[in-house]
C-alpha cells in the first residue's frame, strides 16, 4: 500500500504504518510520563493539551485504517437507502469548518437520487472538498450535473498544477505527507466508496489554469 508500487501491485501494509503510528504514541507517551511527574505544574495544562490532540490524531489514523480494511473485505459501503444528492452535499460541506463552496446545479441536476450510504456519500465529499479548499480555498468549487444515467460531481480548484503520474498516485496510493496528520488513505477510501456505489473516480488536470478536478460519477436509483 505504501511505496512506489504502480496499481494493482501488493501492498505491504507494514512499510510505513508502525512509523505513522509511533509519532503520537511518543508524543502521547512524553507527555503522560511529565504529567505523572507533577501533575499541577506550570506545564501541566499544555501537557494535557497535547495528550488530547495526538489522541484524535491516533483516533484519525485508526478510523483511516479501519475504512481501508472495510474496504478491501467489500464492507465498506451499505447500498441500503435512496440518497438526495444535494442533501448529502449541503451535509458535507456543513461539516467542514470555514468551507464556503456553494455548489453549482445544472438545470436538470436538482433532486438526483442515489442507491447508496448516506454517511459514505457525506465522507467522500467532505474528502473531496477538503482537497479543494486546501489546495486553494478562492478557487474551488463543485458542479453538479446528470450524463449517462448518472449523478456527476466536479470538484475543482485552481492550485498548483500535478503531473500525469501525482494524480494517478493520488488515488491508488497514501499521500505522503498526508495533509491531515492522518495515515494518507482518504483519497483511497473514497475511491473505495464511489466504486462501492457502483461509480468511478477520476482525477483531470486543470487545463491551461492549471489545478485539479475531482470527477465523480454515481449511478442514478432506478
Amino acid at each position: 500500500m505504501y511505496g512506489n508500487r504502480a496499481p494493482g501491485e501488493p501492498k505491504p501494509w507494514l512499510d510505513r504504518l508502525a512509523h505513522d503510528l509511533r509519532s503520537p504514541l511518543t508524543s502521547l507517551q512524553t507527555a503522560a510520563y511529565l504529567l505523572r511527574g507533577d501533575p499541577t505544574g506550570a506545564n501541566a495544562r499544555e501537557l494535557a493539551d497535547i495528550v488530547v490532540r495526538q489522541s484524535q490524531r491516533m483516533a484519525r489514523m485508526i478510523e483511516e485504517l479501519d475504512d481501508w480494511s472495510r474496504a478491501e473485505q467489500g464492507r465498506l459501503v451499505d447500498l441500503g437507502e435512496r440518497v438526495e444528492i444535494e442533501g448529502v452535499l449541503d451535509m458535507a460541506i456543513a461539516s467542514l469548518p470555514g468551507c464556503l463552496v456553494d455548489p453549482s446545479f445544472a438545470a436538470d441536476a436538482h433532486g438526483l437520487v442515489v442507491q447508496g450510504d448516506s454517511t459514505r456519500l457525506v465522507q467522500l465529499f467532505r474528502t473531496l472538498l477538503d482537497q479543494i479548499v486546501s489546495r486553494d480555498a478562492a478557487t474551488a468549487r463543485v458542479d453538479v450535473a446528470q450524463r449517462s444515467g448518472c449523478a456527476e460531481l466536479v470538484f475543482s480548484d485552481r492550485g498548483p498544477g500535478v503531473s500525469n503520474e501525482g494524480r494517478e498516485r493520488m488515488l491508488h496510493a497514501p499521500q505522503i505527507p498526508p495533509p491531515d496528520n492522518g495515515l494518507g488513505l482518504r483519497l483511497m477510501i473514497a475511491r473505495a466508496i464511489v466504486e462501492g456505489h457502483g461509480g468511478t473516480l477520476a482525477i483531470d488536470g486543470g487545463g491551461v489554469d492549471g489545478g485539479l478536478s475531482f470527477r465523480c460519477a454515481l449511478p442514478l436509483a432506478e
